[in-house]
């Protein structure tokens, strides 16, 4: 679980579970630093008992994704084959066609879809035919490039997260403040707050600095967090 509070994205939430829950794929844009993979694996949480969702970095080879998705949907024979050549031609048939270790409903999460070529977009229209699909696509990546996810994937129009609203975003920095004792007032709340403009990474970016300069903030990561 993620060290960071989990604020607002209410309406985004409750997008994508319909989406999911109705059976559909589903394609997320969003500005860099908006958290969307955030937003992905937050609602991976709340529907863990039920869903199991596999992560994979979509801007590696196709091979590497397949890969990838045998190891982590097929974790007991990935561990049985450990150490042996695997084509990429095996390693794609068994995704596809073979028994599902988990009997959750599965759903691929395609992280960091910066390119489509037309390699990838076979990997994604494969990847529908037996999963539903969440697909976290670059802001940058062009338009007519989205509508042809799209129709890979058999999902609506780009669904885009943006901005956090001003009281959101207080809720978060309050949150910090009052799970690592850092004492802050309403003025600097609400300066942080006007100073990130909604944008999730750089809330965390701000919190991160001033963590780093009380020495909360590590190498590894985030502390363990004082006691309300």
């Amino acid at each position: 679980m993620s060290a960071w509070p989990f604020v607002g994205r209410r309406r985004e939430s409750a997008y994508l579970r319909a989406e999911l829950e109705a059976g559909r794929s589903v394609v997320l844009t969003g500005a860099y630093g908006m958290g969307r993979t955030s937003l992905v694996k937050h609602l991976a949480l709340e529907m863990e008992r039920d869903w199991l969702f596999a992560f994979v970095d979509f801007d590696q080879d196709p091979g590497g994704v397949w890969r990838h998705l045998f190891a982590v949907i097929f974790p007991k024979a990935h561990a049985r084959l450990r150490g042996q050549t695997r084509s990429v031609k095996w390693t794609r048939f068994r995704v596809s066609n073979q028994r599902v270790e988990d009997r959750r409903r599965h759903v691929v999460v395609l992280d960091n879809v910066a390119r489509l070529s037309p390699q990838r977009r076979d990997v994604a229209r494969r990847l529908r035919e037996r999963f539903q699909v969440v697909a976290i696509v670059e802001d940058f990546l062009p338009e007519p490039a989205k509508a042809v996810l799209c129709t890979a994937l058999w999902a609506r129009p780009p669904f885009r997260i943006g901005h956090l609203s001003e009281a959101t975003t207080r809720a978060f920095l309050e949150e910090c403040s009052g799970r690592w004792g850092l004492r802050w007032g309403a003025g600097e709340i609400h300066g942080l707050a006007q100073a990130v403009n909604g944008s999730p990474l750089g809330m965390r970016e701000a919190v991160a600095a001033v963590l780093r300069r009380r020495g909360t903030f590590g190498g590894g990561g985030l502390l363990s967090p004082t006691a309300r």
